[in-house]
């Protein structure tokens, strides 16, 4: 890589940020297409977002991805939101346009990108089962919800926030059934007559309040956990051994890198290449 006075520079804000693989994706695409573009990690601590935005707007960023904790507090500072942003009420790319900013979500569409070209899986009509309420749960069940599944039940400590997601699918997509339960609830013949059953919390094992009883998974089912490392997590473990089809969370992250590669450049996303990079990074750190 070659930096100078004409580098476009990108980054990524969030904190922490040791683990980000992000450089590397992007970074190893700007090489493959011969581009003079610079990916950095841009650590900011919380308290410190309007100072952050106004330094890459100063240093002429092209524009970031937003991560935690930032994905929400980032909205008020911008000066338009695409409306799948608007929507889930979350923004993890920005693009900077002659000093507009402009905010983007490619959670939801990287999640479908991964399902339709990994797996060639089709949500209409499917019955939906999600652990968890916030951020990645807003992004990838408005973004099915879009595709047409049939019906979404969320499971999550908190009611407010189960509702607050209730809400934000509903108004997305007025005609879907929506409805949530606490984990004190038995649900487990939700979990049997699920089609499709995500993961969207951090936790990748289940013995707490968390419950998704194993034994119930089956060969009909579509299992994903949005955690991603080089193993399956166990949660996807125990599904195929079941029979049930797998996803982790690496599809949705390198998809939607590649569409906020795109936004930034205009240009195709070398996905092969992003892809190869991603497990060669995640073998590396041996995540």
């Amino acid at each position: 890589m070659h930096i100078d006075g004409t580098t476009r520079m990108v980054g990524i804000i969030g904190s922490p940020l040791e683990h980000t693989l992000s450089p590397v994706i992007h970074n190893a695409a700007f090489d493959y297409l011969g581009l003079n573009w610079c990916y950095v990690p841009l650590p900011v601590d919380p308290g410190f977002l309007q100072q952050a935005v106004d330094g890459i707007k100063a240093l002429r960023f092209t524009g970031v991805n937003i991560t935690m904790p930032f994905k929400t507090d980032i909205i008020p500072l911008l000066d338009e939101v695409a409306m799948f942003a608007e929507s889930v009420g979350a923004v993890n790319t920005i693009l900077i346009d002659k000093g507009r900013l402009i905010g983007y979500n490619t959670d939801g569409r990287g999640f479908y990108t991964a399902l339709v070209r990994d797996l060639s899986y089709e949500v209409k009509g499917r019955r939906v089962l999600v652990l968890g309420a916030g951020g990645a749960s807003r992004s990838v069940t408005v973004s099915l919800a879009l595709a047409g599944c049939g019906s979404i039940v969320i499971v999550n400590r908190s009611p407010e926030r189960s509702r607050q997601l209730a809400e934000i699918i509903v108004k997305s997509a007025p005609d879907i059934e929506v409805s949530w339960l606490s984990p004190e609830d038995n649900y487990d013949i939700v979990v049997a007559e699920s089609d499709v059953i995500i993961n969207a919390t951090p936790l990748t094992t289940f013995n707490g309040d968390l419950r998704v009883p194993v034994s119930l998974l089956n060969k009909n089912q579509l299992v994903c956990d949005l955690n991603y490392s080089l193993y399956q997590p166990p949660l996807l473990q125990e599904a195929e051994a079941r029979g049930a089809q797998v996803m982790d969370g690496k599809g949705m992250l390198l998809y939607q890198a590649a569409a906020a590669f795109e936004i930034w450049t205009g240009l195709e996303a070398p996905v092969e290449v992003m892809r190869v990079a991603l497990l060669r990074a995640l073998e590396e750190a041996h995540i």
